[in-house]
């Protein structure tokens, strides 16, 4: 056999394009001179699992774990039980309805737990700390995805800035923020993202004046940019199946131009310090600048008249909160935003390729959620991972299925397979995760642009780009983080060492316990074993 590539169905190894002329590969029809045994003794149900369908018995709970791959930051056994029995439906209906865990509550019990010790907790620590306390010890595992998925759609990124370093409640207040609106209308969503003062001092709108022409000071385009390409828009107009329209020469059509920045950068003037006795200016450190949004400072908002998207011109004389209501209103309604934020989610939860039919599908949900309303996220999100593309299981008919899991997905899974228990004697997990990065090129809110870890059109060279199919998250996966995974898997297995950053806390000892007796009992039936991995 030259090449081994598994194509199990409850796998997400894709895109599986691999051309057949050149390769022999173990799965979906090719299982040439391989002998397969199972559990079952049962030759057939062998031959029927390794060539990427479910095998009898225990084809509701392998199918649960794939849904449940694509739905949750992480999951057990227990848990793919309770998906393969309730239905996804009722499972993801249950899971909307769990009462959210505020990331700014765990932020306080890490305070609590080490004396209010504000040296030791800023900047790094923080963030990382009660991501994971988040992520790995509460049941809203389908919210977790989300924030997860948000937040690098909608970066905000602690690399590379000296103040997020020194102020962990804005790192931590934007998650919370992610967290508040995962489940609910992008408009909402959409308004207090722009206000946020993480988002405004990131993308450099907190304090931005009005024009000055007479010392050169004109608003700063950089928010009027990125909120149109990468949060609401993108750059060309699309049909809503998520393909891109054409003019009458063939050519796409850019959603804006120039000018278009130029008048949106005039909507995001005026806005800074949140805090009561704020003023307008530079951020000033607070606690309550932080944490609260941005407030309109009229005397320093652009005035006059702004001409948007698609002919709708905002009146002079307005206020500058009503200005940036129309300006949000503009971008909320715009064709564009139902195709574009859908297909970016399904390549977030499901699969890198999705079909046109497939986008469309889900963008109808954003558009109307069924009762009238427009930009339900819940309602996308049910959509996305009930869709036929995401509950399918033939990767030989469509080989443009699936998606490389990314390191801290792959990461989160195996951690919440086994009941993580920290040793420390809070009982709470503490990092910065230093070690990891280094490994891996990921850590959560910490990619080193706007554009998040990788691109979402990032092609590897090789059989997949010759196909004109995308793979993002192949991006970071690379001959150093490929190998450097591995080596943290080893720490994780054998040493109970997963967070390597052990001055973190005082008296913090490193040790994450694993729960491997299921998996210790089976041991001594490899067959059996393998079946219940």
């Amino acid at each position: 056999m030259k090449f081994l590539l598994p194509l199990v169905c409850g796998l997400l190894i894709g895109p599986a394009l691999f051309a057949q002329e050149y390769f022999d590969f173990l799965g979906a029809g090719h299982t040439k001179g391989i002998t397969v045994t199972t559990s079952h003794n049962d030759q057939e149900n062998g031959e029927r699992s390794i060539d990427g369908f479910p095998v009898e018995n225990v084809d509701a709970l392998s199918d649960a774990s794939r849904f449940l791959g694509q739905a949750a930051l992480g999951y057990d056994y227990e848990m793919i039980q309770m998906a393969a029995a309730m239905g996804y439906e009722a499972w993801i209906d249950e899971q909307l309805s769990l009462p959210r865990t505020p990331p700014n509550n765990v932020m306080e019990q890490v305070y609590v737990a080490n004396d209010y010790n504000i040296d030791l907790l800023e900047g790094y620590t923080m963030l990382p700390t009660v991501w994971w306390n988040t992520g790995l010890k509460y049941p809203d595992v389908l919210r977790q995805r989300m924030n997860y998925n948000m937040s690098q759609i909608f970066v905000v990124s602690a690399f590379g800035s000296d103040l997020f370093e020194d102020y962990a409640s804005l790192n931590v207040n934007y998650y919370d923020l992610l967290n508040q609106h995962s489940f609910g209308n992008y408009r909402a969503f959409l308004e207090d993202l722009s206000r946020n003062p993480s988002m405004g001092l990131y993308l450099s709108h907190f304090g931005n004046p009005k024009s000055d022409p007479a010392n050169n000071i004109h608003p700063d385009e950089n928010y009027a940019r990125e909120i149109m390409q990468l949060f609401s828009i993108g750059l060309y107009e699309l049909n809503n199946d998520g393909t891109r329209k054409l003019d009458g020469n063939g050519n796409f059509i850019p959603t804006y131009d120039n000018n278009d920045i130029k008048e949106f950068a005039k909507i995001f003037t005026g806005f800074a310090n949140g805090a009561p006795n704020g003023e307008f200016g530079e951020f000033d450190g607070s606690q309550l600048s932080a944490t609260m949004p941005m407030i309109m400072y009229d005397d320093f908002h652009e005035p006059g008249e702004k001409f948007l998207l698609n002919g709708t011109v905002v009146p002079s004389g307005q206020s500058g909160l009503q200005d940036f209501n129309m300006a949000m209103d503009n971008l909320f309604n715009h064709p564009n935003a139902g195709p574009f934020i859908s297909k970016a989610f399904i390549q977030f939860f499901v699969t890198s390729n999705p079909s046109p039919a497939y986008v469309d599908r889900v963008a109808m949900a954003f558009n109307d959620n069924g009762q009238g309303v427009r930009g339900d996220m819940g309602a996308m999100l049910k959509a996305i991972l009930l869709d036929e593309e995401a509950r399918t299981c033939s990767p030989l008919d469509q080989p443009n299925l699936g998606k490389l899991r990314e390191p801290i997905i792959r990461y989160t899974t195996y951690m919440k397979a086994f009941n993580p228990m920290p040793e420390n004697g809070e009982g709470l997990f503490g990092t910065t995760m230093f070690g990891w990065y280094n490994q891996t090129g990921q850590v959560p809110m910490y990619s080193q642009s706007v554009f998040n870890f990788y691109s979402p059109e990032f092609q590897p060279n090789g059989p997949i780009a010759d196909a004109d199919l995308v793979a993002p998250s192949f991006q970071i996966h690379n001959s150093t983080t490929s190998v450097g995974y591995i080596n943290e898997m080893t720490l994780w297995t054998f040493l109970d060492y997963h967070f390597s950053d052990y001055d973190v806390f005082e008296d913090y000892d490193p040790t994450v316990l694993l729960d491997f007796d299921t998996e210790l009992d089976l041991a001594s039936n490899p067959a059996a074993l393998v079946d219940h991995l």
